[in-house]
Formats: C-alpha cells, structure tokens, sequence
C-alpha cells in the first residue's frame, strides 16, 4: 500500500514496551494497587481506539468493498451487498469542516463525508462486546462498574488515555494520509481488529493464568495459600496483603496483551510491508493489485 507519507518513527524499544506494561502487575502485587480500577482504564483505551477510529472512518475517501474478505465487523458479513449509487462516483461531502474551520488555516483536515456516516453506525455493534465484557470482568472481581468508572483515578486516567489515542490516530492515520487509500470499512476494522485480540485474551490467556496460579503450589511449595497468591516480598517492598489468583491473572493477561497491541500497531504503522502477527492489526485492502 502506497502512503503520502510515513508515520514519525517511535525509539520505544520492546523491553522498554514491557516494562511499561507490567508497571500495574506490580503495583497489585506489590503495593496494593486496586486491580478493577486497572482493568477499568484498559477497557477505556479499547473504547478509545474503537470511538477514535469510527471518528477518522468518516474522513476515509475509497469505497468500501465487501468481496474477498476474511474479516467482517459488526453490521456486515459474507452476504452483505453494498449500496451501487452510494459508493460509485465522487463522495458526497458532508461540509461540517469547512463551516467551523476558516478558509486561511494553512494545514485543513480533509473532509468528511457523507455516505461512511452509515458504516460507522452499523460497525457500532462493536460497543456490545465491550459492554459484554465489562459486566463479565466486573461480576468476576464482584465490583460495581459504575463505582469504579467514576472515581477520580479512572477519570483521570481515562482523559490521559483518550488524548494519547488522539495523538497515536493523528500519528498513524491522519500525519500518513491514510484516508486517501483506506476506505470507511478498513479504518473501523483497525480499531475492531484490536477488541478481537482483547476478546481472545479474555476467553484464553485469562484462565490458562489462572489455572498458572492454582497449580502454583506443586511449584512453589508454601508460596500459595488457599485461594489466595501469597506474594513474597522484594527487598523492602512487601505486599499489603494476599492477592487473589483471579484478579492477579486478569491483570498480567491483559498487561501483556496491552504490551502487544502497542508493540504490534506501532510496527505496522511504521513498515511498509509488515509481515507475521504484526500485519493482523492492519485491516484487510481486497482491492484488485
């Protein structure tokens, strides 16, 4: 796929990406961290991702095109037929650009048009997976997701996390013009690609770390007590109390899975032709070459 310009290459190296991701591992482990908020400001940055993308999908200028392909989001599947009059000819814009934004600024958005409005919409079946997954991992934990959503820390942390998606969508979509080679289709399927992968972490890694967990006493010995993870202290760091096996297995899969994900979009947003695993988190392009 040929770019205008190439995303502004990162020196964030992968052990670094790691690190960061755990620094929550550790804080539940080691200093009493509460892990529902953590989750709670995971589940934002999905929905970030998810709320960003259907944003720039509006700006995209290709047709969408439904044949050959392996990945549907919400709204659509293999029996889904297009639209011929919406999606032939120049795209119709929708204006709200050019009537907030003054004819002098020297660097204008692109404009928005009007028929992706309706592939936002119906890729919006997305927010059930996410609701659906906040109610499992919130009756798991036995908290109120309200409560936890609303307190200070989560607020902050989700306006922290909603401007750091702004950023990364202005860094890999906006900056490379993407919207002149991906269609409304292939920039929410970005983001949908994201909440499959968190999805798939939920149903597998998280018990497999759980199970990890239980079995741990045939290997550690005494280090396990009950049903709660007895963590041993670090030099003069010690835990507040017992952390329980399920909450710990919920942060460390979701930690590592926020460490790929960033890992992962990073690289494909800066190679032009990224192979392996890396170039799932691209949407499929089933234009003819």
């Amino acid at each position: 796929m040929t770019l205008g310009r190439s995303p502004p290459r990162g020196h964030v190296t992968p052990a670094f990406t790691l690190l960061a991701a755990l620094v929550p591992v550790v804080g539940v482990a080691l200093f009493g961290w509460r892990a529902a908020e953590i989750l709670a400001v995971y589940w934002v940055e999905v929905a970030a991702v998810v709320a960003g993308h259907s944003v720039a999908a509006l700006f995209a200028e290709r047709p969408i095109r439904l044949e050959d392909r392996s990945f549907y989001v919400p709204g659509y599947s293999k029996r889904s037929e297009r639209d011929p009059e919406r999606w032939t000819g120049e795209p119709e814009p929708i204006g709200l650009v050019d009537r907030v934004i003054p004819d002098g600024l020297a660097e204008r958005p692109p404009p928005m048009y009007r028929r992706n409005v309706s592939v936002v919409t119906r890729s919006l079946g997305v927010v059930g997976f996410l609701l659906f997954g906040a109610i499992v991992i919130a009756d798991s934990l036995a908290v109120d997701p309200v409560a936890v959503a609303t307190t200070p820390a989560v607020v902050l942390a989700a306006v922290a996390v909603s401007l750091g998606q702004l950023a990364e969508i202005h860094r890999t979509f906006f900056f490379p013009r993407r919207y002149e080679v991906w269609s409304a289709y292939m920039t929410v399927e970005a983001a949908q690609r994201v909440v499959v992968f968190y999805v798939a972490v939920g149903l597998l890694a998280v018990p497999v770390a759980f199970v990890g967990l239980l079995v741990g006493p045939a290997l550690l010995g005494d280090a396990i007590a009950g049903s709660e993870l007895v963590v041993p202290g670090v030099g003069p760091f010690r835990p507040a109390a017992s952390v329980d096996p399920l909450v710990l297995a919920y942060v460390l899969s979701f930690a590592l899975a926020k460490a790929t994900v960033d890992r992962s979009r990073r690289l494909a947003s800066s190679r032009s032709d990224p192979t392996g695993f890396t170039a799932w988190f691209l949407p499929e392009d089933p234009r003819s070459e």
